[in-house]
């Protein structure tokens, strides 16, 4: 029997982000898409859009038991699960995670407000002009031989993501607070299942540092890897990122 993999995607977009690497995932484990409330599948959801509630409508769509790999929303929303029902989870792995998604005075690996603020306003105007907005940032890279396939995988990816019914302005705004909202930094050492961090080194949405941070504060850390990449590792270095997470779910924990 395959080993169970649950997949959990980020702000904006929906469970089809995966799907560049859906056949390659499939040869090696049962996969568990999950839509968040209000994306994808269920954009008629019209529950109460607070971290918790999330948490909880997440874990009912989820297997009773899997390896868990999330992605920048979705991580928060995967360690908050995880700190709270750990039995759920046999491993997670953790894809441009932050405890805190914006700057303050106490915190200053986080993203500057201006970008948060711009973010939110692109969506509102046009949601595809945002979604192509939001994905070039997120596949930005230093390397400029990369700038071409980045392009390419921004069109593929929003032509993925638009298959599916748009997200409710309520939805993505509810989104946002969470990220605003949300700081799990003295949390972290309540996360004892077995994490594994990826960044992308050139992440424009999440410095890497804060990911690093994160990464450091836990009791039961596993590896932490950089791909040459943005915000989206797993599709700009598909590859290595399989080999890195077939190594993670089946090395036995220490």
């Amino acid at each position: 029997m395959k080993p169970r993999l649950v997949m959990l995607h980020g702000w904006a977009v929906n469970s089809r982000i995966w799907d560049p690497i859906l056949a390659d995932l499939q040869s090696e484990f049962e996969v568990t898409q999950v839509d968040l409330p209000g994306y994808g599948s269920d954009t008629d959801f019209e529950g109460e859009y607070l971290l918790n509630s999330i948490v909880n409508e997440t874990l009912a769509r989820a297997p009773e038991k899997a390896t868990w790999v999330a992605w920048s929303l979705g991580a928060t929303i995967a360690i908050a699960a995880a700190i709270e029902y750990p039995e759920r989870f046999e491993k997670l792995q953790l894809i441009s995670p932050t405890p805190k998604f914006l700057s303050n005075e106490t915190w200053e690996l986080g993203s500057e407000s201006t970008r948060f603020l711009q973010l939110a306003a692109d969506f509102e105007a046009d949601f595809l002009s945002g979604l192509r907005k939001f994905l070039l940032l997120s596949a930005f890279s230093n390397d400029r031989s990369q700038r071409l396939p980045a392009t390419k995988l921004v069109r593929k990816v929003a032509a993925l993501i638009r298959q599916e019914k748009t997200p409710s302005h309520q939805t993505l705004q509810s989104g946002l607070e969470i990220l605003r909202d949300t700081d799990l930094r003295d949390h972290l050492t309540d996360l004892k299942v077995p994490t594994q961090v990826i960044v992308g080194t050139d992440d424009q949405i999440v410095p890497p540092e804060a990911s690093r941070f994160l990464f450091e504060q836990l009791p039961n850390p596993h590896s932490f890897r950089e791909f040459h990449a943005g915000h989206l590792p797993f599709l700009q270095s598909p590859s290595e990122y399989i080999e890195t997470l077939i190594s993670f779910t089946q090395d036995t924990p220490q």
